[in-house]
């Protein structure tokens, strides 16, 4: 029996201690997913506490031979959307994006998944940082609005050639960042 599982087992048995435990593992974790939708960082902390709630009310229902955390992170999802229909505030959220998260979360590797791309995504966002202006500006040109060489140097006053070097700089510079990043640089073909 591994060790959370154990700590699960005294959670379900009303452990405070082990609940503690719990806590500090995931709650940074809980509080990272949260903050991605509400974007508020009071309110953030006010949810994140609810979700510990609900699991210490729920503790009976941990089955440690499934994913704690998709059984966490189906409470947090939960949790937040019901701030949002109680704030009237749906407007403010990506619901799609929570949707599409919440599928996600009957898979037993669904938290592991948010978690990895909530933190992929951020390190994406630093290597793009990275980048000049005009070389970041050219990239996302291409990677994320579909633009071809042609429409980006009609676009933006430069030549073809111009729009390859500089694609070609951009490509170099972000594997470099996450070569150094120690991921693995298929993870970034995805983007390439």
């Amino acid at each position: 029996m591994t060790n959370e599982i154990y700590i699960l087992e005294k959670i379900k048995e009303s452990d405070a201690t082990a609940f503690k435990e719990i806590f500090y593992l995931y709650v940074k974790k809980v509080y990272n997913f949260v903050f991605k939708y509400v974007k508020d960082t009071q309110e953030a902390e006010d949810i994140t506490q609810v979700v510990f709630e609900k699991l210490w009310e729920n503790r009976t229902s941990i089955n440690t031979s499934k994913s704690f955390e998709g059984f966490l992170f189906t409470i947090a999802y939960r949790v937040t959307i019901d701030y949002f229909r109680k704030e009237s505030a749906l407007k403010n959220i990506n619901t799609v994006e929570l949707q599409d998260d919440a599928l996600l979360m009957s898979d037993n590797s669904s938290a592991d998944y948010l978690i990895n791309q909530h933190q992929f995504e951020s390190l994406y966002q630093k290597a793009l940082n990275t980048l000049t202006d005009k070389r970041k500006e050219i990239f996302l040109l291409s990677r994320h609005d579909g633009l071809s060489n042609k429409e980006i140097a009609k676009r933006l006053n430069i030549s073809v050639k111009t729009v390859e070097n500089q694609m070609s700089a951009a490509l170099s510079s972000l594997r470099d960042f996450f070569s150094k990043s120690n991921l693995l640089v298929f993870i970034f073909s995805f983007f390439l």
